[in-house]
């Protein structure tokens, strides 16, 4: 008998969600139906989640699971993110009283790993790969996104379809001087640390995320107008802006391939998120390749790594549905 899941993917500005169909003899996970509701739309965590009921036509109660992957710290009661939501996120308190099923509140990168454990990694149109390297199905892979701020998760699947979740906030590592990079783009980064250092920690959200940006903008174009976290994006395919987009994408490539040296993945980096899906061509930038070449160590071992962009939207969806069904329909 298929189970159904409702699985959600909250942020800090809306709530995306779907009902997903799990059949348990085939492992086979679809999508039914999705939307998605803005967190200002309603006045308290009851009301964002009876819309996403009305959607769907589906009190919560009824589902055979929920899975929601949220931005913050889950502290058993209520999600915590300072300054980011609203109203109090008191889910414990809510699934008491409304007697949900089994769930779970998950960091906001766990389904984005998940989603890499299923057959949506089969599918081209969903993926843009960034090397030819071979998928390898049982390697440590990394999930990575970019958009509000700079977020992470890395797994291991195993062969009977369970799964290792790593812990860990990537985006608040120290941004180190690159070991291998030309004299002119090592003293642009001294430069821009100092720069940095009048507000600090200096890390790689400091400079990969929507506030952070807007300090990197501020280091190019001090004459410029002010601009906000929201509109900085837009300079990142700015003609008159390039400065400030190359040096985002050597500090991107010079994340990523940080992250190569500290975890080995060989099941590959998975990139996605809202900044990611729009401005794709930040990838094919020649400086995110020298970037990831700046920490030249095991380079010939990590370019065996498959490295990729996570395309449809779905993949939260979908990835929260496969935790639900391997760690709360058992």
């Amino acid at each position: 008998m298929n189970r159904t899941i409702i699985s959600c993917d909250l942020g800090g500005t809306k709530c995306a969600a779907g009902i997903v169909e799990y059949n348990p003899a085939t492992r086979h996970l679809s999508c039914l139906k999705k939307c998605a509701v803005k967190i200002a739309d309603a006045t308290s965590l009851a009301e964002l989640l009876a819309h996403l009921e009305q959607f769907f036509d589906l009190p919560l109660h009824e589902a055979d699971a929920i899975c929601i992957g949220a931005a913050g710290q889950y502290n058993g009661e209520s999600l915590i993110y300072e300054g980011v939501y609203p109203y109090p996120m008191n889910f414990a308190e809510l699934a008491r009283k409304q007697a949900w099923p089994a769930y779970a509140i998950v960091h906001d990168y766990t389904p984005i790993v998940c989603a890499t454990f299923t057959p949506y990694m089969d599918q081209p149109d969903n993926i843009k790969r960034l090397n030819a390297a071979p998928l390898n199905p049982l390697g440590r892979r990394v999930a990575l996104g970019l958009g509000t701020g700079l977020g992470m998760k890395d797994g291991v699947l195993f062969p009977d379809g369970s799964f290792w979740l790593g812990k860990n906030e990537a985006g608040h590592i120290g941004i180190g001087t690159p070991p291998d990079a030309d004299p002119a783009r090592l003293r642009l980064h001294h430069d821009l640390m100092r720069f940095l250092e009048s507000d600090p920690p200096v890390t790689f959200e400091k400079i990969l995320s929507g506030p952070g940006t807007v300090r990197l903008y501020e280091f190019f174009y001090p004459e410029r107008e002010k601009i906000t976290p929201a509109g900085v994006w837009e300079k990142l395919n700015d003609p008159a802006s390039q400065e400030m987009m190359e040096t985002f994408a050597w500090y991107l490539g010079h994340f990523v391939g940080t992250l190569q040296l500290l975890l080995m993945p060989e099941g590959g980096i998975w990139i996605t998120g809202g900044v990611t899906l729009h401005y794709l061509n930040l990838f094919d930038h020649p400086a995110f390749a020298a970037g990831i070449k700046a920490s030249p160590a095991y380079l010939p071992m990590r370019e065996t790594y498959p490295l990729g962009i996570l395309k449809n939207q779905e993949h939260a969806v979908i990835g929260g549905g496969y935790y639900a069904a391997n760690r709360l329909l058992i």
